[in-house]
């Protein structure tokens, strides 16, 4: 073959656009317990001249780890100076693990919040109660933007990084996590097959 055409063909070659396989779209499989709904808040109020909403970012009912000490993720409508505060605690006995100050947020987004560094784990079986609060005035709680979720650590023997098998088994926190730690672009609809939607 001709030295030249094959050097133009290596080179149209180099030219074609590189075609990045789309990812598979992730469809959540909740386990139906029938169980109440325990999500709590997600609502808007006003702090200062501005107002700020703040969402846990899970299932309506409780949803499943198989982590001792999960990162759990929530999300923060704008930037606040505000204390921003975080606690979990049993919730059959409302023993509290840990409450920590969490640094202000600077501007809207997911947050993240890793267990680990706060010595904290699950127990296996057990539910437990995180709260995230947005705190408007020291003196007034109750003027706090609150927002909680439940969780239960379960054994399993999914991979963390299996994202088709954890979405079958409804496994929520070990898929979120994963999914922002890959920094999916698939988070926003995963967070709407359980009825939140953030960034409006």
């Amino acid at each position: 073959m001709n030295k030249s055409i094959v050097k133009g063909v290596l080179i149209s070659l180099l030219l074609l656009p590189t075609i990045v396989p789309a990812e598979s779209p992730i469809m959540l499989n909740l386990p139906k317990t029938g169980a109440p709904e325990t999500r709590i808040g997600g609502g808007t109020r006003g702090i200062g001249k501005s107002e700020i909403s703040v969402q846990a970012l899970a299932p309506a009912q409780t949803a499943l780890t198989s982590q001792a000490s999960p990162t759990l993720y929530f999300y923060v409508s704008g930037s606040s100076n505000n204390a921003i505060e975080f606690s979990i605690a049993s919730e059959s006995s409302g023993e509290t693990l840990t409450e920590q100050n969490l640094p202000p947020v600077s501007k809207a987004g997911i947050q993240a919040v890793k267990l680990s560094d706060f010595n904290v784990q699950l127990e296996k079986g057990k539910e437990y109660r995180w709260t995230v609060a947005v705190v408007s005035d020291a003196e007034n709680r109750g003027k706090d933007v609150i927002s909680s979720a439940t969780i239960r650590r379960e054994d399993t023997n999914i991979a963390l990084n299996d994202t088709k098998k954890l979405a079958e088994a409804g496994v929520w926190y070990d898929l979120l996590q994963t999914l922002s730690e890959q920094k999916s672009s698939q988070i926003p609809a995963l967070l709407k097959q359980v009825d939140i939607q953030i960034g409006k």
